[in-house]
């Protein structure tokens, strides 16, 4: 069998989407609703609201009023981004099909190359929420649209996508110095490999996933608090000559961050990818 072949890649994802099929409906269904929902509640409260004053003000007067929100769509970005970074946790599903005995049967029993499977997996946890993500804002947008022409006759209200995925490129708009390209790397792969330890738990223990990797996190940073200022205070002791760091390059400083991000993103992926190929039907760790 070759190491990889495009048309059993394929494969895998058909037969993924036809035996996981009530899973990812599931997923969809959860990431709509959670974009959704809350613009047919806005519409509701302000169906309400003039309800509530018909008897003072006609509805002409009262979309007026309103009106001013329909170009401001700052609250509805935040919610969004705040549920984008919710979503992404969704990796900690990334082997889902692996929490049953029949299912790691099903998987391993599968004729295709562990790279095929894991690249799947992989695929489908991160673009495929992405995807559903960016398609849920634009049909929440449409809505939006649509609902405020309809009810309050609005017809150019402010686009929430552009204003949700506007946050991607604002670390782009300046980078003539070379330390501005090393931060954008270092926060992106930084927040990257934040995301990935959910796929590496996925891989080390599939059941839970999301509980044991939340613990994990509150440990490192409890961990992490403790080794800085113990670090501070040793540093403090021996008085440490700080203008020695002081006096390096700035963009020196940059650069090793961002290498730092890079290669910890990188380990934790081969991981999750040495886990996933010791994948057995009965382990200790997933009985």
């Amino acid at each position: 069998m070759k190491a990889f072949d495009f048309n059993r890649f394929l494969n895998v994802a058909r037969w993924d989407f036809t035996i996981n099929r009530k899973f990812y409906i599931r997923q969809l269904i959860v990431i709509a609703g959670c974009v959704l929902v809350p613009i047919i509640i806005n519409y509701v409260s302000l169906l309400y609201g003039y309800w509530i004053v018909s008897d003072k003000v006609n509805f002409t007067e009262y979309s007026e009023s309103i009106v001013a929100g329909f170009y401001n769509v700052t609250g509805w970005v935040v919610y969004y981004r705040i549920l984008l970074a919710a979503a992404m946790i969704q990796l900690c599903y990334m082997f889902h099909n692996l929490v049953t005995k029949q299912g790691r049967i099903s998987e391993l029993t599968l004729p295709a190359t562990n790279s095929e499977r894991f690249l799947w997996h992989a695929v489908c946890s991160f673009f495929g929420t992405l995807l559903v993500f960016m398609g849920s804002i634009m049909v929440a947008d449409l809505v939006h649209a649509i609902l405020g022409w309809a009810l309050f006759g609005v017809t150019n209200p402010q686009s929430i996508t552009l204003a949700t995925w506007d946050v991607f490129f604002f670390a782009f708009h300046d980078l003539k110095y070379i330390n501005n390209i090393a931060l954008v790397c270092f926060i992106t792969f930084g927040f990257l490999a934040q995301l990935s330890t959910f796929s590496l738990g996925s891989a080390f223990k599939y059941r839970h996933t999301f509980g044991y990797v939340l613990l994990f996190h509150i440990v490192l940073w409890l961990v992490s608090l403790l080794f800085s200022g113990m670090l501070g205070l040793f540093l403090v002791k021996i008085n440490f000559d700080i203008q020695m760091i002081a006096d390096i390059p700035s963009w020196v400083v940059a650069w090793l961050l961002a290498t730092f991000a890079i290669a910890i993103f990188c380990l934790i992926w081969w991981l999750t990818y040495r886990l996933y190929c010791r994948a057995q039907i009965t382990t200790r760790r997933n009985p």
